[in-house]
């Protein structure tokens, strides 16, 4: 029997966590599972919430840690988990009955290591985690093998962490989360791209809250700056990419650069984001890690942005 290892990362999730645990407790399938929650330095009661709840609870291990940004707090779950297949989750999300099970039947039915389904549809923290549940009957869909799935992934992120599952090992391969990036979505969606495709799940498994307090989903530019910064480093660390998927990256790169810097810095024609993004558009500037890197800086000029300590005692 597959066990399959639920891998949290929590930081201030007092009003969400009975949501998430009780979508982990309702998860349908023969299967053996464990459950892994990182406490990421919460300054709330998320950590005693979580041993209150989780109390009876078979396989449960819960680790504190200092704060040191869902990237770290991933890799920390990681390097605990013994099952043979890895599912993230977000911990204001809320994983459906059949999630779990129907990524599994993805991943059997494709033979890919990695499946993920359809984005999140939201939920109302003014409910209960028993209507979330129960709001939406089970709708199965087709399963879409992506054997391109590195050509979709620098195109734009095709996941969140609530939305895959995967074979432990290609995970552990794939090197876990970027710890030099804040956020951990992007940067391990490329590197388990790069090994190879993934099956797509067309129908619902997951529901995130339509707003709660301290989402990192409301700092947009935090987001978008990550995503920018993941790929500086994704690209400078796979060198064997084909020329033309890093110079297409670099201009979405420069291209969301240019439209923040405009909307929210005031930017105009005169401005390094634009010269950036024509020169990236035109083939005159080269997708190396220096001008995917500069990229970012139009997200840290308007907005305050978090970079992990292990980054800033590198070489930008």
């Amino acid at each position: 029997m597959p066990c399959v290892s639920y891998v949290v990362t929590v930081y201030n999730k007092v009003p969400v966590l009975p949501f998430l645990l009780a979508g982990l407790a309702a998860q349908q399938g023969d299967f053996s599972r464990e459950f892994i929650f990182v406490d990421d330095g919460s300054t709330d009661d998320s950590g005693a919430l979580l041993r209150r709840l989780t109390a009876g609870w078979q396989a449960v291990t819960i680790v504190s840690q200092a704060n040191g940004g869902p990237a770290v707090a991933f890799n920390a779950g990681l390097r605990r988990a013994r099952g043979d297949y890895i599912k993230p989750m977000d911990a204001d999300d809320v994983l459906l009955p059949w999630g779990t099970r129907r990524l599994l039947d993805a991943i059997e039915a494709t033979g890919c290591a990695v499946a993920f389904g359809l984005p999140t549809p939201t939920y109302d923290i003014a409910s209960t985690p028993e209507a979330v549940l129960s709001v939406f009957p089970h709708r199965p869909g087709p399963v879409e093998r992506c054997d391109n799935m590195i050509r979709r992934s620098l195109r734009g992120a095709q996941t969140n962490p609530s939305t895959w599952l995967a074979r432990a090992d290609a995970v552990r391969r794939s090197g876990g989360c970027d710890e030099r990036v804040f956020i951990q979505d992007y940067s391990l969606e490329l590197r388990l791209a790069a090994l190879g495709g993934f099956a797509c799940l067309h129908e619902m498994i997951v529901r995130g809250p339509a707003a709660a307090p301290g989402r990192l989903n409301d700092n947009q530019a935090q987001i978008l700056h990550d995503v920018n910064r993941a790929l500086a480093y994704f690209i400078a660390d796979h060198p064997g990419l084909p020329p033309g998927l890093a110079r297409r990256a670099f201009a979405r790169a420069a291209s969301r650069a240019w439209r923040w810097a405009r909307r929210h810095g005031g930017k105009g024609l005169a401005s390094p984001e634009f010269r950036r993004f024509c020169g990236a558009r035109l083939g005159l500037l080269a997708a190396t890690h220096a001008n995917l890197l500069a990229t970012c800086g139009a997200f840290a000029e308007t907005n305050t942005i978090r970079v992990p300590a292990v980054a800033r005692t590198i070489l930008a």
